[in-house]
C-alpha cells in the first residue's frame, strides 16, 4: 500500500492516492448558517412561552377588540424578536471568531514528488508520500521516521506529555519513538517521514472524530430556565382556568369569562424576563472578554458559577510549559534555584555555570530590549537562561574556542563539547542521564578540589538522582575533564545535578487557594507520567498526599469502581488517553457533580466537549480544543478561571434577585382581574396598565439587579447544588405570598379610597362615572410602581440586610428609578396620555400615601431577611 522507490511518488500515483485516501484535511469548526443560528433564537422554551402569549392575545383583540391585547400582542412579539437579535449577534461574533481560526494542518510542506523535493499544499500528502520536516514546522500526518538527525519533537498536544521526544530512524521493529504524529511540532534538527495515514485517519482526525461523536447536555441555566417556564405557565394556566370556571359558575358571558381567563394567563408571564437574562447574561460576557475569557455561549456564563470540579491539563496549564532549572545538587548539598546568592558562593558554581553554558547547543538571538533569547531543545534552552542570570551566557561562552561536539542522542544519552583554554589544554565538557553519566565519573569535585569518588559517594549521588526523578523532576548529570589527546567520555570529575521542571504559573497557587475557599475541587489529569503530575499538583497545593491513577490502572477499572475513588479521597490521574479523560468526565458527571474542563492539546478535546463546561486556552489552545469548549481563555491563565467563577456566581445571585423581583409585582397585575370577575368594582389596572409595568418602569431596575457586583461571601461559600432551584416553591412564597401580596394590599387600598372619596359605594354600577375610575386605576398604578422602587432595593441582597446597599451606586437601578417615577408622574399629569393608559390626575392626598409605600415594602422584605438570618428557612427565597 505504502509501496514508493527513492524518489518518491510519482504524481500520476499521489493523485490516485488521494482519490482513495481523500484530502489530508481535517475541519475542526464546521460553519453555522446565520439564519439558522438566528432561528434557533426564537424555538428555547421561553420565546416559546412569549409568542404563545402573543397569540393569546391576538385571540383576546379579535373577540373584545378597543381593550388594548393587540399592544400586548405586539409588544410580546417584539420583545422575543429583539432578545432573539441580541443573542444572536452575541454568538454570531464568536461564530466569526471561531472561523477565523485556521485549520490545524499547516498550509505548505516539502514533499519528494518524482525525485524532486517541492513544495506543495499539506492537503495534496498521501500515504507512502516523503515528507521532510525541520526545526518548527508542525507535523501534517502520521508516518515513521525513516531519516532522523537530531530529531526532536513535542507531541505535547497529542500525549499530553510535557517532555519532547527524541526520534530515532525506523528499524525492522518500529516503536513509538520511530513513529510521527500528526499535530507535532520539530523543535530541533531535521529528518524524513514516510507518511502513513493522512485526514481524519490520523491521530489527531481519531480524536477529532470521538469529540465530535460527545453529546452535551444542557447547561444548568438552561435546565433551570426550562424548570422556571414550566412553573410559570402551569401557575398562568391553572388560575387562568380555576376563574374561568369560577365566572361560568356565577353566570357571567363566556367570552367575558375567555377573555379575563386570557388576561390572568398574559398577567402571569413575565415579559421583562427573558430580555433581562440575556441582557445579563451578555453584558457578564462583555465583562469576562475583558478579564481575557472569551465566552462562545452566553448561557456557560452562569454554569462556571454552578461547577464544583475542575477537571484541568497540567502542561501548559497549570504550568509555563518551558522546563526550568528547579534544584542543583552539588558539594554534596542541595540548593534551591531561586536561592541565587547560595548557589554563587557556592565552590562548585563555577565549573557547573560553565558546563550548562559550554556543554550547549542552543541558537541565541537579540531580544527587543538587547536580552538574549534562546532557541532549541527546552533542556538546554533552560540550562541557558539559568548561565545568563547567574554569569551571562554570551559573556561565559565567548572566553571558550569549541573545537568539537558530540549531540545528545537516545542512544548515548549524553553529550560532549570539547573547547580550547590557555595553553594546550582542551576543556571536555559533558551532560547527560545520570544512569549513565555516573558509570562514566571516577572522580568528583568538591569544595573547589577534585578527588577520587569514593563507592559511597557513588551510591548517594544516584539515590539522589533518583529521588529527584521520584519526585517527577528532569534529571542531568554534569561533569568535565581536562585532556590532552583526544576526546573521550570517560574519566569524568562528576559536578552536579541538575534538576528541571515545567514550573507552575506563578499565579496559579492563588487561585488554587481561591477554588478552595469556594468549594470547588480541583482533579488533575494528565498524559504525563505519574510522578511529574505528583509533583506540581502538591506543589500548587491541589493536593498533599496524592493516589496517582495511571491510564493502565484506570484500564482495569469499572464505572462503579472509579466513582468511589473518586469519592475516596485526594486522586490525580496520568499517562491518561483521550476516551479515558472522557470516562472521567462521565464518572463526575454520574456523581452529580457540575464539572469544568480545561485544557489546549487536540487529546482534551472530547473531554471538553463532554463536560458542564469547556475551557479551551487561547494562546497554546488548538483549533479542536477551541471548537469544542464553551470558553477560550486569551491569556491561558489559569487564574482567569477564578475571576471567570466569580463572575458566573453573581449571575446567577443577580438572575434570582431580579427574578423575584419581577415576579413580584404578577400578584397586583392578577389579583385585579380576579377581583373584578367576583366582585362588583371597577377594573383596578388595564392590560395597557399591565404592559407598562413589565416592559416600561420594571425593565431598567431588573437590569440594574442583574448588574449588581459579586456579593463579598460570593467566593466562600459551596457551589450551588443541583437540589436548589433557581426559582423554587420559597422563591414564589416570597414573591406571591409576602411582598407580592404587601403591594396588592396597599395598591387596593389606596385604590378603594379614592373611589370612596369620590363618591362610590360597594355594589354601585362599574359602568359609567368614569374619571373616577380612571383616578383610582392611576393611584392603583402608581402604588404598584412606588412599591417596586422599595421592592428593587430590598432585592439587591438575598440574605444580607440591603440596608449597606444604598451607598452602593447602580447606574442601571438609579436610572430606573429616575424613569418609574418620572412615567407615573407623565401618565397622571398628561392629559393626552390619559386615554391612553386609561388614567387621570391622582389627588395629592393620595400622593402621601403613596410615597410611603416603598418605605413599607423595604420594611417588609428587611423583617423577612431578619428571620432567616435567624433560621427561618421556610422564608428565605
Amino acid at each position: 500500500m505504502l509501496s514508493c522507490d527513492a524518489g518518491g511518488l510519482s504524481t500520476a500515483e499521489a493523485q490516485v492516492r488521494n482519490k482513495r485516501y481523500g484530502s489530508n484535511e481535517i475541519r475542526f469548526h464546521r460553519a453555522r448558517s446565520p439564519l439558522r443560528m438566528l432561528l434557533e433564537e426564537f424555538l428555547a422554551l421561553f420565546p416559546l412561552l412569549l409568542l404563545a402569549s402573543s397569540i393569546l392575545s391576538w385571540v383576546a383583540h379579535f373577540i373584545l377588540p378597543g381593550q388594548g391585547y393587540e399592544l400586548i400582542a405586539a409588544a410580546l412579539l417584539a420583545v422575543v424578536v429583539l432578545n432573539a437579535l441580541v443573542s444572536f449577534i452575541q454568538n454570531y461574533k464568536v461564530e466569526k471568531m471561531m472561523m477565523s481560526f485556521l485549520d490545524y494542518i499547516p498550509r505548505e510542506v516539502v514533499l519528494l514528488r518524482d525525485g524532486v523535493k517541492i513544495l506543495m499544499d499539506a492537503k495534496e500528502v498521501v500515504p507512502g508520500d516523503v515528507l521532510f520536516v525541520q526545526e518548527g514546522d508542525k507535523i501534517c500526518a502520521d508516518g515513521v521516521i525513516i531519516e532522523s538527525s537530531q530529531l526532536l519533537v513535542d507531541e505535547s498536544i497529542i500525549t499530553g506529555e510535557s517532555e519532547p521526544v527524541a526520534k530515532q530512524t525506523a528499524e525492522d521493529e518500529i516503536h513509538p519513538d520511530m513513529q510521527a504524529a500528526s499535530g507535532a511540532t520539530v523543535l530541533k534538527g531535521h529528518g524524513r517521514i514516510l507518511v502513513t495515514r493522512t485526514g481524519r485517519s490520523t491521530s489527531i482526525g481519531a480524536i477529532s472524530e470521538l469529540s465530535q461523536g460527545v453529546q452535551q447536555d444542557r447547561t444548568p441555566m438552561q435546565k433551570e430556565l426550562a424548570d422556571f417556564v414550566r412553573k410559570i405557565t402551569y401557575l398562568a394556566v391553572g388560575i387562568g382556568l380555576a376563574f374561568f370556571a369560577i365566572g361560568v359558575l356565577i353566570g357571567n358571558p363566556l367570552w367575558t369569562n375567555l377573555i379575563f381567563a386570557i388576561g390572568i394567563i398574559v398577567a402571569n408571564v413575565p415579559e421583562g424576563l427573558l430580555p433581562t437574562v440575556t441582557l445579563a447574561l451578555t453584558q457578564s460576557s462583555v465583562k469576562m472578554g475583558k478579564e481575557n475569557a472569551v465566552v462562545k455561549q452566553i448561557l456557560s456564563v452562569e454554569t462556571l458559577g454552578s461547577t464544583t470540579v475542575i477537571c484541568t491539563d497540567k502542561t501548559g496549564t497549570l504550568t509555563q510549559n518551558k522546563l526550568h532549572v528547579e534544584k542543583l545538587y552539588l558539594d554534596f548539598q542541595e540548593f534551591d534555584a531561586d536561592d541565587a546568592e547560595a548557589f554563587d558562593n557556592s565552590p562548585g558554581a563555577p565549573p557547573m555555570v560553565e558546563i550548562m553554558a559550554l556543554c550547549n547547543d542552543v541558537i541565541t538571538t537579540n531580544g527587543a530590549r538587547g536580552q538574549p533569547v534562546f532557541q532549541g531543545d527546552p533542556t538546554e534552552v533552560a540550562l541557558a537562561e539559568f548561565v545568563d542570570a547567574h554569569a551571562g551566557y554570551d559573556s561565559l561562552s565567548s572566553r571558550f574556542t569549541l573545537l568539537e561536539n558530540q549531540p545528545f542522542d537516545a542512544k548515548h544519552k549524553y553529550m560532549w563539547s570539547l573547547y580550547h583554554t590557555q595553553g594546550d589544554t582542551r576543556y571536555l565538557t559533558v551532560k547527560g542521564a545520570p544512569d549513565v553519566m555516573m558509570d562514566l565519573c571516577s572522580q568528583v569535585h568538591h569544595g573547589g578540589e577534585v578527588r577520587e569518588m569514593s563507592e559511597d559517594e557513588r551510591r548517594m549521588l544516584v539515590q539522589r538522582a533518583d529521588r529527584y526523578a521520584d519526585q517527577g523532576l528532569r534529571v542531568l548529570t554534569l561533569a568535565y575533564r581536562e585532556v590532552d589527546d583526544g576526546a573521550r567520555a570517560g574519566n569524568l570529575v562528576f559536578v552536579g545535578h541538575v534538576a528541571m521542571v515545567d514550573p507552575p504559573r506563578p499565579e496559579v497557587p492563588a487561585a488554587v487557594q481561591a477554588c478552595k475557599s469556594a468549594g470547588i475541587r480541583i482533579i488533575v489529569i494528565s498524559g504525563d507520567k505519574g510522578e511529574t503530575v505528583s509533583y506540581i499538583a502538591r506543589k500548587l497545593g491541589i493536593v498533599t498526599t496524592p493516589k496517582v491513577i495511571t491510564g493502565e490502572t484506570l484500564d482495569a477499572m469499572d464505572m462503579e469502581e472509579l466513582v468511589e475513588t473518586l469519592r475516596g479521597g485526594e486522586v490525580v490521574f496520568a499517562r491518561i488517553a483521550p476516551e479515558q479523560k472522557l470516562g472521567i468526565v462521565a464518572a463526575l458527571k454520574e456523581m452529580h457533580e457540575v464539572v469544568a474542563v480545561t485544557g489546549d492539546g487536540v487529546n482534551d478535546a472530547p473531554a471538553l466537549k463532554r463536560a458542564d463546561i469547556g475551557i479551551a486556552m487561547g494562546k497554546r489552545g488548538t483549533d479542536v480544543a477551541k471548537e469544542a469548549s464553551d470558553i477560550i481563555l486569551l491569556d491561558d491563565n489559569f487564574a482567569t478561571i477564578v475571576r471567570a467563577v466569580e463572575e458566573g456566581r453573581a449571575v446567577y445571585d443577580n438572575i434570582k434577585k431580579f427574578i423575584t423581583y419581577i415576579l413580584t409585582s404578577n400578584v397586583p397585575e392578577i389579583l385585579p382581574f380576579i377581583a373584578y370577575v367576583i366582585f362588583p368594582i371597577p377594573l383596578p389596572i388595564t392590560v395597557i396598565q399591565i404592559l407598562s409595568i413589565d416592559l416600561i418602569t420594571d425593565i431598567l431596575p431588573a437590569i440594574g439587579l442583574g448588574n449588581e457586583p459579586p456579593e463579598k461571601d460570593v467566593m466562600l461559600r459551596a457551589p450551588v447544588s443541583r437540589h436548589e432551584r433557581l426559582v423554587s416553591y420559597r422563591t414564589f412564597l416570597r414573591s406571591y405570598g409576602i411582598i407580592g401580596l404587601a403591594e396588592a394590599g396597599l395598591s387596593f387600598v389606596v385604590f378603594f379610597l379614592v373611589l370612596y372619596h369620590g363618591g362610590w359605594h360597594w355594589g354601585m354600577a362599574t359602568s359609567g362615572n368614569l374619571p373616577l375610575f380612571a383616578e383610582a386605576s392611576a393611584a392603583f398604578l402608581a402604588t404598584i410602581i412606588f412599591c417596586q422602587i422599595g421592592n428593587v432595593m430590598a432585592c439587591r441582597t438575598n440574605r444580607q440586610s440591603a440596608w449597606s446597599h444604598f451607598a452602593r451606586f447602580n447606574y442601571w437601578i438609579v436610572l430606573g428609578i429616575i424613569v418609574e417615577i418620572g412615567f407615573i408622574l407623565l401618565v397622571t399629569s398628561v392629559p393626552s396620555l390619559y386615554r391612553v393608559f386609561s388614567t387621570a390626575a391622582v389627588p395629592l392626598w393620595a400622593w402621601t400615601l403613596i410615597v410611603f409605600a416603598p418605605l413599607v415594602i423595604f420594611g417588609i422584605e428587611e423583617m423577612r431577611k431578619w428571620l432567616v438570618r435567624r433560621g427561618v428557612h421556610f422564608l428565605s427565597a
